[in-house]
């Protein structure tokens, strides 16, 4: 009798715990976006005080801790990145992380009242999850952009952007980047990003 008790209380110990994964994954992965978007908010109630590399230097930290830079620059390459070398990938994806890092200090240069709500994550393909993000203005329709996050070695990390719930940021990229890559090679494709991301400092 003893002996079946605790089999039962054991299997349900298991039981219980498998359940609570997924809502523990779904957490993590909430609590990246949010304090994400808390340091775009601090960022842009400072815009008036900070110039672009003011910014650069404050959202740097924070967009290298979400995003999954190695996973993002694969994926656009698609199967062009298996010829990289260890090097060559690590060379293209700090490009694309100081190209994304320049984008995100030129568009969120300022604030006026907008907030960000983060909604419930929900299961994707892999074990990856999706989490449903607005920014709401303080006039006008909100914007929906929702974060890919896929865990690797323990740490949850955003993988991909879906602007208005369709548009796919590595989709966009790829049919961009691999013509590049294709005519000018990993140095020209490095190139320009580099011209990009300076560009970014004049408008």
């Amino acid at each position: 009798m003893t002996s079946r008790l605790l089999a039962a209380l054991g299997l349900a110990f298991v039981l219980i715990a498998g359940l609570s994964a997924p809502a523990r994954a779904a957490g993590e992965a909430e609590a990246v976006i949010s304090t994400f978007n808390d340091h775009l908010l601090e960022t842009m109630k400072a815009g008036s005080k900070l110039n672009f590399k003011g910014r650069v230097d404050k959202l740097r930290p924070a967009v290298v801790a979400t995003y999954d830079m190695a996973a993002m620059t694969r994926a656009t390459l698609g199967v062009a990145a298996t010829k990289l070398s260890p090097d060559e990938a690590g060379r293209l994806a700090e490009a694309y992380t100081r190209f994304s890092v320049a984008n995100y200090a030129a568009q969120f240069d300022s604030w006026n009242g907008e907030r960000f709500e983060v909604e419930a994550a929900r299961p994707s393909t892999q074990g990856a999850v999706v989490v449903p993000t607005r920014i709401v203005p303080k006039d006008g329709e909100p914007i929906a952009i929702d974060y890919l996050l896929r865990e690797e070695q323990g740490r949850w990390r955003v993988v991909d952007v879906f602007f208005q719930g369709t548009v796919s940021q590595v989709a966009m990229r790829r049919s961009e980047f691999l013509s590049i890559y294709r005519a000018k090679g990993l140095d020209g494709l490095i190139d320009t990003l580099d011209a990009q991301t300076a560009a970014q400092a004049t408008n």
